[in-house]
């Protein structure tokens, strides 16, 4: 069986992400996956040897050299694991975990291809369901090694020796032409101009009093509702990714180019994590922000752990996650290894814990399934808390709360939950958030939580929009 062809160097994780950042200028479509606090590897493509994209009628793949065909079938992911089975490469244990396969994205209304939901929000936004990048090159970094691979499919293993010098040259320009650092974040306010909000903060309000009265019959435990801000975007998106991870680096962090949008995502949790038959998912509910002094944030941090409504809160998300895995793992492996530790990012801080369990099921597409969209985000029971989300949630959600990751030839792979995220279509920037509602929810402060995780995002494109105008300031 043939393997990847790969040539290593050494490079720091800000080497890495600033080579990119050269050469992702040079091509329209490509995609960053980012390590920005723990975790193992970074990945970067660019160039893609196939796009793969989600249509009605199944999957539309487009080579790089501009032939199309079109796969038919009901279930994109099936389609797309279908035409990965043309790619038959052994998996070499001393490499990284990721040697290969589709990247991309998979859109919180993908759960419409096997799941009946109501019609009923306005689709404004165009959103492939399913989305991905298949490369021939391309590079991951080993972060604890500060090692990079640069990995290629075997009849591409010619051009790594180009690919090394590429890579090397464009680290030593990027770093030189840095734009932020961390202590350049300074807060930001969001100003009323030019800003669009799917509901205001009195109709969220009341959408709150709609789900307690869902809960008060007895329909739904806990359902997450959701506010999608928009403003023109006077910057590049790379440059908005760019300050973002300079302040506020997450485990699940992403950039990427495609012809008719780019994803700025700064994501701090997992949907699915699987090597080999193992499996793991790490849900988050629970928040607060960040104190202005050490001694405000730990006085926040243990009302956090203190808080009856959180903590009772977190334990039923945990619980949904569990059952999740129950339903695709085998009896009796499913475990709790971490549970409701505090994780800090630059606005908020959240209580997070984390499910593992061994998979009793081999097709990719109904794990998949079997855990998505998370938990997290739509609440318990999931199916209807879908429905309720369809009924009160004015637009589709498009991206926000599907997934973006990868999946590697080997079968393994390695999704996150499409949160803290912006989508950029027709230069405008689009940020969703939301908060897990419950019976004693105060709306007010609900609606304030959901614009809080949010933040993060609107002050890396004002960082990103005044390094414009202090450019144009300078040319002048």
């Amino acid at each position: 069986m043939n393997k990847v062809a790969y040539q290593t160097a050494s490079l720091t994780k800000d080497e890495f992400y600033y080579a990119y950042h050269q050469l992702a200028t040079k091509t329209k479509r490509h995609i960053l996956l980012e390590s920005g606090r723990g975790g193992e590897m970074c990945v970067a493509g660019l160039d893609p040897l196939v796009t793969l994209q989600a249509t009605e009628e199944g999957l539309h793949v487009e080579w790089r050299d501009g032939t199309e065909e079109l796969l038919t079938g009901e279930d994109p992911l099936d389609l797309l694991n279908h035409f990965m089975s043309n790619y038959e490469l052994e998996h070499q244990k001393d490499l990284p975990a990721y040697q290969g396969g589709p990247i991309g994205m998979i859109s919180y209304d993908y759960v419409r291809r096997y799941e009946e939901l109501p019609v009923l929000a306005d689709e404004d936004l165009v959103t492939p369901d399913v989305f991905f990048y298949l490369f021939d090159q391309w590079a991951v970094l080993d972060v604890q090694k500060e090692t990079v691979y640069y990995m290629a499919l075997p009849e591409k293993q010619f051009a790594l020796d180009g690919m090394a010098d590429e890579w090397k040259a464009a680290a030593k320009e990027g770093m030189a032409h840095r734009q932020f650092s961390p202590g350049q974040a300074a807060d930001v306010e969001i100003t009323e101009e030019d800003l669009r909000v799917s509901v205001t903060g009195d109709q969220f309000e009341q959408m709150v009093h709609d789900v307690q009265q869902f809960i008060a019959q007895g329909d739904v435990v806990q359902v997450n509702l959701s506010v999608r801000q928009s403003k023109p975007l006077h910057a590049s998106s790379l440059s908005m990714y760019e300050a973002l991870r300079s302040f506020n680096p997450s485990p699940y962090m992403a950039y990427m180019a495609a012809p008719d949008f780019e994803v700025v995502s700064g994501s701090p949790e997992l949907l699915l994590k699987k090597r080999g038959p193992e499996l793991s998912t790490r849900p988050i509910g629970g928040t607060r922000k960040r104190g202005v002094t050490e001694a405000e944030d730990l006085a926040l941090q243990e009302e956090l752990l203190s808080n009856t409504k959180e903590k009772g809160e977190h334990k039923m998300l945990v619980d949904l996650e569990c059952a999740d895995l129950e339903r695709i793992c085998q009896p009796g492996t499913v475990e709790i290894d971490e549970f409701m530790v505090v994780e800090k990012y630059s606005h908020v801080m959240h209580l997070v814990s984390n499910v593992r369990g061994t998979a009793a099921l081999e097709n990719l597409t109904s794990i998949v399934h079997g855990v998505f969209p998370g938990g997290s985000i739509t609440g318990d029971p999931k199916l209807r808390t879908m429905e309720i989300i369809e009924e009160l949630e004015p637009a589709r959600r498009g991206l926000y709360t599907g997934s973006i990751g990868w999946i590697g030839f080997n079968g393994d792979m390695e999704l996150n939950i499409t949160i803290r995220t912006a989508f950029i279509q027709d230069g405008i920037v689009h940020i969703q958030a939301g908060a897990g509602l419950v019976p004693d929810s105060d709306p007010a402060a609900e609606y304030e939580e959901s614009l809080n995780k949010a933040k993060a995002l609107w002050q890396a494109k004002e960082m990103a929009e005044r390094a414009v105008r202090e450019e144009k300031r300078q040319c002048h």
